[in-house]
Parts: C-alpha cells; structure tokens; sequence
C-alpha cells in the first residue's frame, strides 16, 4: 500500500512540475481588420504589416503549438502509468484493482520517440522562419515592383508629352509644307508607341499593387520611395557563411535528420525487450490464491512479424541517407542563390553611376538636336531617336537602382539581418 501511495505522490508532483514549464514564445498573428493606414505605406512598414497579419505564417505558429504538445504528451510516456479495473468473476462476484506501472528499460524506443517529437518540433520551428523568409521576399519583390512601375509610368507619361510637343512641332511644319509628310507620319508612330509604354507600366502599377496589398492585407493608397540598405557583410564569404547559418531550410532538414536517426533508434529498439515494474492492489472478494496486492517485473518482447523489425530498420536507415543528400543539394542551391544575388548587386552598383551620367548628358539632348534641325544640320529622324535615348536612359537607371535594392533587401532576408523595427508590432 505504501508503495502505491508513493507512485501516486510521484506521478502528480511530476505533474505539477511539467505544466508549470515555460513554453518557445511565438509571434502572435495580428487581424488586418485592426491597422488603421493613413497616408502612404514605406518598405518597412510593408514588411511590418505581412510579418505580423500573414496567414501563412500563422499557420505555421499553429504547426508549431501543435509539435509541442505532441512533444509534451510522449515526454509522459516515460512516467508511471496508472489504470483501474472492475470485473465481474465466479459466482458473480465483484473485484476491481487499481494498477502503476513505471518503464525501466525499453532499449531505447522512449528516447528515440521523445527525440523524434524534439526534432519534429525544431522542424515546425523552421517552418516559421522559412514563412517569414517567403513572406518577407515576396513584400520587397511586390513592394519593388510597383515602384519601379510607378516611376517608369512617371517617365511614360513625361515621355508621351514630349511626344506630343514634338508632334505638333511637326505638323505645324508639314502644314506650312516646310517638312516633308514623312516627318509627321514618323512622330505620329513614335507618339503611339509611347501610349502605349504607357499603358503597359499603367498596367504593371495595378498588378504589383494588387499584390502587395495581398501581401499586408490592407489597401496601399500610396508608396514612399524605398531607401538603399547597407549590407553589414563587407565580403561575399561572410555574407555566405552568415546565410548558411540562418537559412531555416537548412535547420529544418538537419532537424530532419535528427528526427530520422531517432526512428532509426525506436525501429532498433523493436530487437529488444521491454522491462517495467508494476504495483498491482485488488479490492473487494478474491480468488483462489490471488494476494491482495503484488509488485512485479514484467518483460514484453514483440518483435513483429518475420523479419519485419529488419526490413523497417533497413527502411529508416536508406531515409535517413537521402536526407543527407537532400541536405547537400539544398546548401548547394542556397549557395548558388547567394551568388546570383551577390552578383546582381554587384552589377547595379556598377552601373547606377553611370546611368545616372547618361541621364544627365541626354536630358538636353533633344532641344539642342531640335535647334539643329531648324537649320538643317540634324533630320527629324535624329531628333526623335535622342528623346528615345533619353527615355531609354532613365529606364536604365530605374531598373539598376531597382536591381540594386532588391538584391540588397534579399540578402539581408537571407542572411535574417533586416532593420529591428520590421520585427515590431506595427499596432504598438
């Protein structure tokens, strides 16, 4: 009797002591219902809104709450288990036994599960990271994108102006038949052209602010122009090994392997018996030779059936082997989008100056050209093809500065190196 009492003492303290363990904090999912936007939205304030509102990364949080109280509900297993009986026996007779039994050993099946719930938890744990990582690229791509919209629709519309100007410029010439029809025909096509660059940008602003609104779940009414972002990794090696470290691919999938090698370590375990102590207490009439309460060791061996346990062995092994290969091909494709990146970053800081000069010594290009052909030493043809170099320039520009601040924002996703305020609640 005092034995059962002492099980029972032990089985509740324990108890007592894993409800009040701390568990991993999550992100809490905000309701987009609650922000109020006023005025126009910044990339950082973008990024803020979809880290905190986004669904998928609530449900990730949900994945996660989940392994953990799967990990909590096989840590138990390790603990007494108690059970209760009543039965009916000879001569209607009524008997009802209370029982507690405690594993001591199990050759490794208890550890192997425990360390297979800790691993599928520090997956679920990576899986938010990882939905943080899409969310977050998926913003700057969006956010990016609609601006550089914005400022190309911006230079379309100066650009159909110029057109314009240069069209009538034209037709007044035609008319007083001091140009040749020609001339008008070419600015007419020129001028429908850039209507219709227009209306392409007009269209790539709707389809990048659709997504991006998608994305922070709120209408943008308007945009404020991203600033650069300094990367705090001077050299490409340290900026590799940095994204290595942080990508969360890589620690779900070494998460993975632990999780294996724990199967691996219950299918071992299907070799061996299981030992447990029991304390076993009857109440009410007994048989013939049954005592009133028994402590016992008992030993249960199930191998399954043939030579199943070795084939579910050979099984967990051959996973566990393309895991590490799948390991492998993942480092290898996160180092090779590290370098792509790098490189288009490279190449816009390369190239932004430079535009930026051809922009500049462009800009004042046709009034001169137009000045030489009312005196016959530039054709209308030159003419028109200067304000297309001029426009074709601040495309240029728009697209490397673009480039340049994509590739950045994604580098510092990669690496997890983002600004401290976008990990803000934006409602605080």
């Amino acid at each position: 009797m005092n034995l059962f009492v002492f099980f029972g003492v032990f089985f509740a303290s324990v108890f007592s002591v894993s409800v009040s363990a701390s568990e991993h904090p999550l992100v809490g999912s905000l309701s987009a219902q609650s922000i109020r936007d006023e005025g126009a939205i910044s990339l950082t304030e973008a990024l803020a809104l979809a880290l905190h509102t986004h669904p998928l990364i609530a449900s990730r949080e949900g994945d996660y709450q989940a392994a953990q109280g799967e990990l909590k509900a096989i840590r138990w297993a390790r603990f007494p288990t108690f059970s209760v009986n009543a039965q009916t026996i000879a001569n209607s007779a009524k008997q009802r036994s209370a029982a507690v039994s405690q594993p001591l050993w199990t050759g490794g099946r208890l550890s192997g599960q425990v360390d297979s719930a800790t691993a599928s938890r520090d997956m679920a744990q990576a899986d938010i990271d990882d939905a943080r990582q899409i969310v977050l690229t998926d913003t700057v791509n969006a956010f990016i994108d609609l601006e550089r919209a914005e400022r190309k629709a911006a230079i379309a519309a100066a650009n159909v102006q110029e057109h314009q100007r240069l069209y009538d410029i034209i037709q007044r010439r035609v008319e007083a038949s001091t140009s040749p029809d020609v001339d008008e025909m070419l600015a007419l096509a020129r001028l429908s052209y850039s209507k219709s660059q227009q209306l392409q940008f007009s269209n790539a602003r709707g389809i990048a602010l659709a997504q991006l609104e998608q994305l922070v779940g709120l209408p943008v009414p308007a945009i404020v122009p991203p600033q650069p972002l300094a990367l705090r990794y001077e050299t490409f090696a340290k900026l590799q090994l940095a994204v290595l470290a942080y990508s969360p691919q890589l620690k779900r999938l070494t998460s993975q392997q632990s999780g294996l090698d724990a199967d691996l370590k219950v299918a071992k375990s299907a070799l061996y018996p299981q030992v447990s102590l029991g304390y076993e207490r009857r109440f009410g009439e007994l048989l013939f030779a049954q005592e009133r309460e028994q402590i016992y060791v008992a030993i249960d061996f199930q191998p399954g059936a043939g030579l199943s346990s070795r084939a579910t062995i050979s099984a967990a092994g051959a996973r566990k082997r393309a895991a590490a290969h799948n390991l492998d091909a993942t480092r290898r494709d996160l180092i090779r989008q590290v370098q792509t990146t790098w490189r288009e970053r490279d190449l816009a800081l390369l190239q932004v100056s430079p535009s930026e000069r051809l922009v500049a010594a462009t800009s004042e290009v046709v009034d001169s050209y137009l000045r030489q052909y009312r005196v016959g030493r530039k054709s209308w043809l030159d003419v028109l093809n200067a304000q297309r170099e001029v426009v074709q320039a601040e495309y240029t520009l728009v697209e490397y500065q673009s480039l340049l601040l994509g590739a950045s924002y994604r580098l510092a996703i990669l690496a997890g190196d983002l600004p401290a305020e976008i990990l803000v609640d934006p409602l605080g």
